[in-house]
């Protein structure tokens, strides 16, 4: 079954085969300009929105069908590329802009022969690309 996808990388669940993520988490601001006045407190302006972030976490295990490894290997290439996608989420966009891979953290929980991968947690923070507009 098919959660949603970020770039080419699909959220599925299969009875032998899961990608998904957990601790989904998401915020924004607005921006603000502080004018100083002298002898008086500052001056707060309203600039806009800001740009949204959403992290989460990824557990990338090799028993539940994927390769660690190769998971990794594609969210740097995600990263490192500056790649911009879209964030689909439930059959529906995240929000009208796109989205870039802004980070991501890794952690190797278990090995197996020959220093392979067996499961990883990953980290991953997503920051909107507001400047492309819509799809």
């Amino acid at each position: 079954m098919l959660v949603g996808f970020m770039a080419d990388i699909p959220f599925v669940v299969s009875s032998r085969y899961i990608r998904t993520f957990d601790d989904y988490s998401r915020g924004s601001g607005g921006r603000w300009a502080q004018h100083d006045i002298i002898g008086d407190k500052p001056v707060l302006e309203y600039l806009g929105p800001d740009v949204e972030k959403i992290s989460f976490t990824m557990q990338l295990r090799a028993n539940q069908g994927i390769s660690p490894a190769r998971e990794l290997k594609k969210l740097r290439k995600l990263r490192d590329n500056g790649k911009v996608f879209p964030l689909v989420v439930g059959g529906n966009m995240v929000t009208n802009n796109m989205w870039v891979l802004e980070s991501i953290d890794e952690s190797v929980s278990f090995w197996g022969k020959a220093g392979s991968m067996l499961s990883v947690k990953v980290n991953v923070t997503l920051k909107e690309y507001a400047g492309g507009g819509l799809l």
